[in-house]
């Protein structure tokens, strides 16, 4: 079983198994429209977050995000 899916935050992907394939909906289910406190974008993630998949990545990379 593979199959794509896309999601605002991440783009499109592979999922190969079917608890994933649940995590997915579950994170689509559970995420809201918010703008990331890094990049300024509109993003749907979940309420407890504050940046986007992008912006996440640069700081643990150690990048400053200066918009």
């Amino acid at each position: 079983m593979s199959a794509t899916y896309y999601d605002d935050n991440f783009g499109h992907y592979e999922i190969n198994c079917e608890e994933d394939v649940e995590f997915y909906h579950h994170v689509q289910a559970n995420s809201v429209v918010k703008r990331c406190e890094g990049c300024g974008n509109t993003v749907r993630i979940m309420p407890s977050y504050a940046y986007c998949n992008s912006c996440a990545e640069k700081i643990e990379r150690g990048h400053d995000l200066e918009y």
